[in-house]
């Protein structure tokens, strides 16, 4: 298999596995209270329509590695994320979270404060330190401050590990300690000389 396959196949199987999540987010009804996110094989259509036989082969190999699990439950086939499926997605969807930076800054802050018990800690260490390589600066436990809009991030590292009851996202005029924020967030190289004009 060349090169161009090779990669023409992990696309596929990316467009795959991506699709459970992108699918809940659309209908919130790809996923039960358990957490288990499953799909009728006929919600693919689009992928079988463009390329049937490349498509069967990804769901093969994805089943064969152990990623997604496929059964019949009454007339209706579906395709279920394992453990291991679901780690994967979270690497593609931290793979490409990205915030983009606009060219003035509306001098507003955006601000993530969580509380999450420590029965999800594993959970709450990832979206800390996630923040924290995002950019965002830590100004209290558990509070966390960003100078550019990100809505869309924080619902992708929510939608994760289900923790939207426990993050809260906040959009604040001024914080009393902004003159020192705006330095470190210069020194950080997030904002320039020219947003903040």
């Amino acid at each position: 298999m060349d090169e161009i396959q090779i990669e023409k196949t992990k696309i596929i199987s990316r467009q795959i596995l991506l699709y459970f999540i992108d699918f809940f987010r659309l209908t919130h009804t790809g996923i039960d209270k358990k957490g288990i996110y499953k799909i009728a094989i006929k919600e693919y259509d689009k992928f079988r329509e463009k390329d049937k036989i490349r498509f069967s082969r990804e769901i093969y190999r994805l089943k064969q590695k152990g990623f997604i699990k496929k059964y019949l439950d009454g007339q209706e086939q579906y395709l279920e994320l394992t453990t291991k499926g679901k780690e994967m997605v979270k690497k593609y969807i931290v793979a490409g979270l990205k915030i983009d930076t606009p060219s003035l800054w509306d001098k507003k802050w955006r601000i993530v404060i969580y509380d999450i018990s420590n029965d999800k800690k594993n959970e709450r260490e990832f979206l800390r330190r996630k923040l924290q390589e995002i950019g965002f600066i830590k100004i209290q436990e558990s509070v966390f401050v960003y100078p550019f809009e990100c809505l869309e991030t924080i619902n992708a590292l929510r939608g994760m590990f289900y923790l939207g009851p426990h993050v809260q996202y906040i959009i604040a005029e001024r914080i009393e300690t902004e003159q020192n924020l705006i330095k470190k967030f210069l020194d950080r190289g997030i904002l320039s000389n020219h947003h903040i004009k």
